[in-house]
């Protein structure tokens, strides 16, 4: 009796809590929840006639009020993002840039200024505002005129005014604002928050778990097709003929069916042979494989050979043991398999694929190719040992490489993660700064700005600045944080690249296809006639009122991708600092890193996301920047089983640590400026020209001096008796 009766006390509480949760705030000021809807998810928007057809709209709740209705924040979060945008059609978005004043009138001036904004566009363009909130989801609401800036990351709560009702999109004639929510990157119900009746319709799952040969072929044929269209350099670093034999050969392995799963792994693989760490699966994995317990033993390769480098206790004896089989496959050959699964690293850098070897048998091998975590194993002395997999009765294997994950995943030893960046003084004349992310809000940039300052102020002569592990971010944020430490203007990107700069036939409706008015309006065309170019290096400067001038250590490893890449090359360029550990991941000389749009392969579901520009960062290759390569350390520090089990610490910053002490730094001698390869090409073409110039020169003074000389002659014979 009692148990029922605590249970009845729990379901009337769980109805109380139901019933008394908060529905969302009506943004329109004024006016109660479901007055003035417009369009509902579902509905069509625009009329279906012989040239256009009406438009879906999947799931977003459309809302007029008259012009210039103050627009109120519907609930309590953050800012997650501020953007000034502009729709070419209902599902195509161009985001022209982020929001540059509160005064819309002065926004237009700056549309303006761009040859291909319309008066339609400028009267469309609105502010698009995203809000955080804490269980994660985010709320976006676009067709607003700005009344004030905001920061990404400050605290908003309900109630607060966002701007006033504008101008959405050109198909809609009223004045209206959109509201859509987003929920671990899918599209969520934006109507029974406000407590109405929904027309959302949740979008479905692809639950196919097998695969024909003819599905498989046909996704693979219209990814490439994709890639080709849209991906600037595809072809970079692989061969189309190699790229094409690869494909072949693995079309002809998959026989009659293939599992959804493995389908996924062999997209994975392709797409690591374009070398490009940019270009990825970004739907959720449906790779099935062990039960997740690895084997008892983890082999890895260290220096070009495959060890036994942890186990469980009662194998401790095998620990650094050469292995030159596993399953019957010999090393070398294992190695060349793993290698395929090296697909976030870019151009021909090394460092990670010396990362995916030192994880791959247990990663990729057992869990994915074999499938299983018992092991037959062969060592140089002969013996053959099969070792099981684990038991959740085992102990973890010993050395254990938890600290060096942990750092990894940026969490700490109970899981939480971590901040963004943390800073600590070593000493009264070393600093440590971690940056695990240029991904920061910009309050985090204002706290970042704050500790360069205090860098200043407390005469601080070396910086560690730690971006081992960051994976980049915003090319803003990364360019605005190294303006503190540059010393002399710094050039962020030479051109930028693209295939077409608009109708890419592939893609439809999604952001990249923008008509004429695309985002690649200025592109000029290649002199090969394979794309377009915008020619227009980008300079920034040092930071005029916040610029550290100490010595500067950077830690980089395999991990160090994309922006901490161009900072790190930044550095080691303009002789700033010097660069500490390993190969960054990302290539130096150039990445598609811009103007992502996705693609879905139409019979796996399999969502990829493709980069459509290439952006330039220099053209000198030399035994410093070497040309596919990461940006090589002036101070390298090789992988080891210290380094991995936190032995002794952490050895990287250690080890920069003792160079600060022997007083270590720069030891490149900058030479004569190097003529870039932009140059070397115009060289010849000005030198043309100043040589016809010269030549004319000279025949016009040869031609007045021939002409006097023969009025002087005349002369001479005319006074002769």
């Amino acid at each position: 009796m009692r148990k029922r009766f605590q249970f009845f006390i729990l379901l009337l509480l769980a109805g109380n809590f139901a019933v008394g949760q908060e529905t969302f705030l009506w943004p329109i000021s004024g006016k109660q929840a479901g007055e003035g809807i417009l369009y509902r998810p579902q509905d069509y928007i625009g009329v279906a006639d012989a040239q256009t057809q009406a438009e879906l709209n999947f799931g977003d709740l459309i809302i007029g009020a008259p012009l210039g209705t103050p627009v109120l924040c519907p609930v309590d979060g953050k800012i997650h993002s501020a953007l000034l945008g502009y729709r070419n059609s209902w599902s195509c978005s161009l985001i022209c840039f982020a929001q540059q004043t509160g005064n819309y009138e002065q926004d237009s001036l700056l549309f303006l200024e761009w040859d291909n904004m319309t008066q339609e566009k400028i009267h469309n363009t609105s502010l698009w505002v995203g809000v955080q909130m804490s269980d994660g989801r985010i709320l976006y609401i676009d067709g607003i005129r700005p009344t004030r800036l905001f920061k990404t990351g400050e605290k908003i709560h309900r109630g607060d005014t966002l701007g006033t009702v504008g101008y959405l999109y050109k198909k809609i004639k009223q004045p209206c604002i959109c509201i859509s929510i987003s929920k671990n990157s899918k599209a969520d119900d934006p109507m029974t928050p406000f407590g109405l009746k929904t027309t959302f319709i949740p979008p479905k799952a692809n639950n196919k778990t097998q695969l024909t040969y003819e599905e498989a072929q046909v996704d693979i044929d219209s990814m490439m097709l994709a890639l080709e269209d849209a991906f600037p350099g595809l072809y970079d670093y692989t061969p189309k003929e190699e790229f094409d034999t690869y494909i072949k050969n693995k079309l002809a392995a998959i026989g009659e069916t293939i599992s959804r799963s493995d389908f996924e792994v062999l997209i994975f693989k392709l797409l690591g042979k374009i070398h490009d760490s940019h270009t990825a699966i970004i739907s959720a994995p449906k790779v099935t494989g062990t039960s997740g317990l690895p084997s008892s033993v983890c082999l890895g390769w260290f220096n070009d050979t495959l060890q036994v480098w942890r186990t469980v206790p009662r194998y401790k004896d095998y620990l650094g043991k050469t292995v030159v089989s596993v399953n019957g496959i010999p090393a070398d050959s294992l190695r060349n398999i793993l290698l395929e699964y090296a697909a976030f690293s870019d151009g021909y850098v090394k460092s990670y694929g010396d990362y995916v070897l030192l994880y791959g048998v247990d990663t990729y091998y057992c869990r994915q190719i074999a499938k299983d975590a018992n092991l037959m194993v062969t060592f140089a002395d002969g013996e053959t040992k099969r070792f099981e997999q684990m038991t959740r009765k085992v102990p973890y294997r010993e050395p254990q490489w938890m600290e060096y994950q942990y750092r990894q995943y940026h969490v700490d030893k109970n899981g939480k993660m971590l901040e963004h960046f943390e800073y600590e003084k070593l000493s009264d004349s070393v600093a440590y700064l971690t940056l695990r992310t240029f991904e920061l809000d910009d309050l985090g940039q204002e706290q970042l700005k704050g500790i360069f300052s205090n860098l200043i102020s407390d005469s601080i002569s070396n910086l560690i600045l730690d971006l081992r592990f960051n994976h980049g971010g915003p090319s803003a944020s990364v360019e605005g944080i190294y303006a503190y430490l540059a010393q002399k203007p710094f050039c962020t990107s030479l051109r930028k690249i693209v295939n077409k700069k608009n109708s890419y036939a592939c893609f439809g409706s999604c952001p990249v296809d923008n008509g004429e008015d695309g985002p690649f309006a200025d592109y000029k065309p290649l002199p090969n006639g394979e794309g377009f170019v915008l020619d227009e290096p980008e300079w920034r400067n040092p930071d005029s009122l916040v610029n550290y001038k100490g010595r500067l250590y950077v830690l980089t490893n395999e991990t160090s991708f994309s922006a901490s890449t161009c900072f790190a090359g930044w550095v080691k360029k303009q002789n700033r600092g010097v660069i500490v550990g390993r190969e960054t991941g990302s290539a130096y000389h150039q990445m598609k890193a811009e103007n992502f749009t996705q693609y879905v392969l139409p019979n796996s579901d399999i969502a990829i996301q493709i980069p459509t520009i290439k952006v330039v960062f220099d053209t000198v290759v030399n035994e410093r920047f070497p040309y596919g390569r990461g940006v090589l350390p002036d101070y390298p520090v090789n992988f080891t089983p210290e380094e991995l089990s936190f032995a002794n610490g952490d050895s990287i910053l250690n080890y920069t640590q003792q160079l600060i002490r022997e007083g270590k730094y720069i030891y490149y001698i900058e030479p004569e400026p190097e003529k870039t390869s932009v140059e070397e090409e115009a060289l010849p073409f000005r030198w043309w020209w100043v040589a016809i110039g010269v030549a004319a020169l000279a025949g016009i003074i040869a031609m007045v001096r021939n002409n006097s000389l023969s009025l002087s002659q005349r002369k001479d014979k005319e006074e002769q008796p």
